[in-house]
């Protein structure tokens, strides 16, 4: 699954460093990013997650809240409803829950999906997978089979929502179950796990993730729905992806860290392409210093997609935001404010918005606050 927080050195593996433009970044013009207003619990530590703007006076950012002590961690999702963000309550499940991911498909429609840890008498902690419903008063709890956790949603409407994490679950109006899907290794032992989930109609489903093909090597894998069965797609080597979005049958994307040849070598950021055929890496600039990834990617169009990670640093604060735009013929880097390390986990471009959202944390901001970032 995706990593809560992804280490800043991996082992090393298949390198395709040389998509890489040798070039540094090419910027784009700053100041377009601006952090906006966001409700701070004040505690030890908050970050955002996952945010899913649908319409731009209607968007869900969700991640969890990490308070002092032995305090359990609790969920905490923000709404937007066009002029501010304002703290909307999640029921607390057990001794610590947290949100990965959320999406809605109507003002009274939206999933947030995560993990719940339990203590039961006797019995090492648990964790297992959440689901959150909003009905466009308040979040419900609503039960989902199996153990582990869901890292991401996408909602397709009240009758149809799919979430991944260690495994698939599928929302058919009625309940969540469990779904059968194609295993990446050729053994068929270790499904391996998923980051992401991107649906843009009923029969055009993607869901990507990582799994290890042998000892200490860790490759990409992705899968798709037609609207009948799920099917394995291969994705090229020497990369992990943390995130997918789609705007057609031939034009998606996804986005990650090409893997090291060297432990000497930086993480560079991957940008994969979908052309309706096969999955192929494009180029995009390289990010000068320790490197860095992308875990966030959405799309408005075939020619406004943006995608956001951290940029990582020798020193303190260590990370920087990392922000890349492709406008239908290259991906170039672009500016954002960097005043308290912002460390970004998520980003949204919706088509028939003019609202992108990009959240995380303020790394360097004790106690260590929420971060929202938006362009318009």
């Amino acid at each position: 699954m995706r990593p809560r927080r992804l280490p800043l050195a991996l082992t090393a593996t298949a390198t395709i460093t040389a998509v890489i433009a040798a070039t540094g970044p090419a910027l784009a013009a700053a100041g377009a990013w601006s952090a906006v207003p966001v409700p701070n619990p004040d505690v030890q530590f908050t970050s955002l997650q996952s945010v899913d703007g649908r319409t731009d006076t209607d968007a869900w950012a969700v991640g969890y809240v990490q308070p002092p002590a032995a305090a359990p961690t609790y969920p905490i999702s923000l709404h937007w409803t066009g002029t501010a963000w304002a703290d909307v309550p999640v029921p607390l499940q057990g001794i610590g829950t947290r949100l990965w991911g959320v999406s809605g498909s109507a003002a009274d429609d939206a999933w947030a999906v995560g993990s719940v840890s339990t203590h039961p008498p006797g019995y090492s902690i648990l964790v297992s997978p959440i689901a959150m419903h909003w009905n466009g008063a308040a979040w419900t709890p609503v039960s989902v089979p199996g153990a582990g956790t869901l890292m991401g949603v996408a909602d397709l409407g009240p009758a149809n929502a799919w979430a991944v994490g260690d495994t698939v679950k599928h929302w058919d109006g009625t309940a969540w179950t469990s779904v059968t899907t194609p295993s990446p290794n050729p053994s068929g032992v270790g499904a391996g796990s998923f980051t992401a989930i991107a649906a843009r109609s009923a029969n055009d489903v993607w869901a990507v993730g990582s799994f290890s093909p042998r000892r200490h090597v860790t490759a990409a894998f992705a899968i798709h729905f037609d609207g009948t069965a799920w099917s394995l797609v291969p994705m090229p080597a020497g990369l992990q992806v943390w995130s997918v979005t789609s705007v057609s049958a031939t034009d998606a994307w996804a986005v990650g860290q090409l893997n090291p040849a060297t432990v000497q070598d930086t993480i560079q950021p991957a940008m994969v392409h979908w052309n309706g055929t096969a999955w192929s890496v494009v180029a995009g600039p390289a990010i000068p210093g320790n490197g860095g990834y992308l875990r966030g990617v959405s799309a408005r169009s075939s020619n406004d997609v943006w995608a956001v990670g951290p940029q990582l640093l020798g020193d303190t604060p260590y990370v920087a935001p990392l922000t890349e735009h492709w406008n239908g013929t290259q991906w170039t880097q672009v500016a954002a404010p960097s005043a308290g390390a912002p460390d970004l986990w998520a980003v949204s471009a919706r088509p028939g918005t003019t609202h992108t959202w990009a959240v995380g944390d303020q790394a360097a901001v004790a106690p260590g606050t929420p971060l929202i970032l938006e362009r318009h």
